[in-house]
């Protein structure tokens, strides 16, 4: 089972390394590309995802107005999962959905105002979909994602 930690600096050189498989690639970000954006935004969380020592993946958890940009309204109530990337070498071990289960209580502990978790998914990314229905998410609604094509929006109770 991966640990979950905020991200740290000392996890950049094994971030920076994160390989996607290329049918992955359209469809979220490399974390080193991130990194600084998040780090910058108060209303943001980089969380590392760790097997045993080895830094495998990234995601982050946003309220205000990066977690508002994916919403036909403001939701005070909830925290946006975005960009999660998981080293492709480490694919296939289950490693995503168990961080996506655990994100709900990183959640808790930095967002205590919080009552859901909630992602965005693109319809054409049925593997990603398939993670996080596995980890609990189910579809609260559909949005046009205008170049990028129809996208789920995900939800998960905290």
């Amino acid at each position: 089972m991966p640990t979950l930690v905020p991200y740290q600096p000392a996890h950049l050189a094994a971030l920076s390394t994160v390989q996607l498989p290329p049918e992955q690639e359209a469809f979220t970000a490399y974390p080193a590309d991130l990194i600084p954006e998040t780090e910058a935004d108060p209303d943001s969380l980089g969380v590392s995802i760790l097997d045993g020592e080895d830094v495998v993946g990234y995601f982050v958890l946003s309220v205000g107005a990066q977690r508002d940009k994916y919403l036909p309204q403001p939701d005070p109530a909830g925290v946006a999962l975005r960009a999660l990337s998981i080293d492709g070498r480490c694919q296939g071990r289950g490693l995503g959905t168990a961080a996506m289960v655990q994100a709900a209580e990183v959640a808790r502990q930095h967002f205590p105002q919080a009552e859901h978790l909630f992602l965005v998914v693109n319809a054409r990314n049925s593997h990603a979909r398939h993670v996080y229905e596995k980890a609990g998410y189910t579809v609260w609604f559909q949005r046009d994602g205008g170049e990028y094509g129809p996208q789920w929006v995900l939800r998960r109770g905290l």
